[in-house]
């Protein structure tokens, strides 16, 4: 299992992964109102990819702190209730997490599905849900901060 964070550097029309935390550190610093409204202002997308399944969209990219928020939204819905729905934030794209059977779940965007074991997803969910949270300490010295770091640290209780 793996989850991707790709940020969209706006200067050159492509969305680069976390791991080119340097180049998207000179994007945002040369960006107007990086922090607007108490919002970090930038796009992008998150991609899962499972043994043969994968999630990626890179032609509908969002507001990636408030879709990190979203699927975080959807997850906690999902440990729950079995179940966890929300649409991206400024497009009509649905996420949904269901359970598949007890050990597995469906994580799925519009027609794409990915099925995998739920501890795996938990992991790796909170490895990722952290890397991006550090790129944004990285690129915001710090300075930006909002619950979703307690919200993946809360993931930590329901990790096997």
């Amino acid at each position: 299992m793996k989850i991707e964070t790709y940020i969209l550097l706006e200067d050159k029309d492509i969305c680069v992964p976390l791991v080119e935390q340097d180049e998207i550190k000179r994007f945002a610093d040369s960006k107007e109102g990086l922090i607007v409204e108490d919002l970090l202002a930038l796009d992008g997308t998150i991609t899962f990819k499972h043994k043969n399944d994968s999630i990626a969209d890179f032609e509908n990219l969002d507001d990636i702190n408030t879709l990190w928020h979203y699927y975080s939204n959807a997850l906690f819905e999902f440990l729950d209730e079995g179940y966890g729905q929300v649409y991206y934030p400024d497009l009509p794209l649905e996420i949904k997490l269901e359970k598949k059977s007890k050990k597995e779940l469906i994580l799925s965007l519009e027609d794409q599905i990915l099925v995998c074991d739920i501890d795996i997803f938990l992991k790796e969910f909170y490895k990722a849900g952290n890397e991006f949270i550090e790129l944004r300490n990285f690129i915001t010295d710090s300075k930006y901060d909002d619950y979703l770091k307690k919200s993946i640290k809360k993931l930590i209780k329901y990790i096997g």
